[in-house]
């Protein structure tokens, strides 16, 4: 009877095993797949138009190195593109001037003076289609300055054959990158301890706050003793008449017993102490 369970188990594993392998081969005939229709249709067009990317990507740094930064700035602000200035159609910005090509320019114009002058334009131009949504590519150019050996230069080109960005990468020998991180270490070391003279300078005033606030205290306590000794002499005063205001009454009474009359009539102006030792 186990046998028979197992066997029949068996039977209906293979059967669903089957069934779900004939529904996933149906599926993957019978779909096509979107995304992939859409990165050949980039490549078929990379292709169809690489030879104008190229020449759009060398005229453009040709005209980079052979116009001064005043005339770039003055076509941009004209809005005069590469089409304009070089009298020729290109498959680059077909409708001309545009805000990326602006932003491109202005970073040319601040890393110039670091380049030189033009070389030569390397041949091997390389165009890498993108599998970004809305790129269309990335042509790069390796360029020789009389002041750099080596300088890549990147364009992305978007779906509709507009500039979206353009980068401009100096390559910088191991020295030159040695050099610039012992200057970024110098730099940072002396901020650290610019910082660190600030603080102990800081700390070495506290010495001068404590004997501000001890001296503070001390005028303090010497004003407070002061006044505690003035309270204290206008109590012994008030003390002092008073005694003297008995000892009138006194007197006073006595005088008034002795004569036998009233008190009412005598006035004492003054009292003093007479010497009673005897010669």
């Amino acid at each position: 009877m186990k046998k028979f369970s197992i066997k029949k188990f068996l039977l209906f594993f293979c059967m669903l095993t089957c069934v779900f392998g004939l529904t996933a081969c149906d599926t993957s005939n019978g779909t096509i797949s979107s995304s992939t229709a859409k990165q050949e249709k980039k490549n078929q067009e990379v292709t169809e138009k690489e030879i104008q990317l190229k020449e759009w990507a060398v005229d453009m740094i040709n005209y980079l190195d052979k116009n001064s930064s005043d005339k770039i700035i003055s076509d941009a602000e004209n809005a005069k593109g590469l089409d304009a200035v070089n009298g020729k159609e290109y498959v680059v910005n077909p409708d001309g001037m545009n805000v990326k090509t602006i932003e491109f320019y202005n970073s040319w114009n601040s890393t110039r003076d670091e380049l030189g002058t033009l070389k030569e334009i390397k041949k091997d131009i390389t165009i890498d289609v993108s599998t970004e949504t809305g790129e269309l590519c990335t042509i790069s150019l390796e360029v020789v300055y009389s002041d750099r050996e080596s300088c890549v230069f990147e364009f992305v080109i978007d779906d509709d054959f507009e500039l979206v960005s353009g980068a401009i990468n100096p390559k910088y020998t191991t020295a030159e990158k040695m050099n610039k991180a012992l200057v970024n270490t110098l730099i940072g070391m002396g901020t650290v301890f610019v910082v660190l003279i600030f603080i102990s300078f800081i700390i070495s005033l506290l010495k001068y706050v404590n004997k501000l606030e001890a001296k503070g205290k001390k005028e303090d306590t010497t004003a407070s003793q002061g006044v505690d000794n003035a309270i204290a002499q206008i109590v012994s005063n008030e003390e002092q008449e008073a005694d003297d205001l008995e000892l009138i009454a006194v007197i006073t009474a006595a005088i008034a017993a002795y004569e036998g009359t009233s008190s009412d009539g005598l006035v004492v102006r003054s009292i003093r102490k007479v010497n009673n030792r005897r010669r």
